[in-house]
């Protein structure tokens, strides 16, 4: 039940940024490949609707200038 919701907004978020990429002119399968992408995962993620894993989604934002702020906890060198 959760998943197709969750599926539904990743696929929103694959167009968006396919949309972002479009608008600043840059070939996606181009720079997909120059970030170790191969060319038929592209394909099927860009042409196909197959939703990409994580390495190729974190790759798709950096290529449309997408970044993340993860919390973190600074923690000393000291046991616990």
């Amino acid at each position: 039940m959760e998943t197709t919701v969750f599926e539904a907004r990743a696929k929103e978020l694959v167009d968006d940024i396919k949309e972002i990429v479009r608008v600043k002119g840059i070939n996606l399968e181009d720079e997909l490949e120059k970030a170790g992408i191969p060319r038929n995962s592209s394909d099927r993620i860009l042409n196909q609707g197959v939703m990409p894993n994580l390495s190729e989604f974190l790759a798709l934002c950096q290529i449309s200038g997408i970044t993340f702020h993860l919390p973190y906890v600074e923690t000393t060198n000291s046991p616990m």
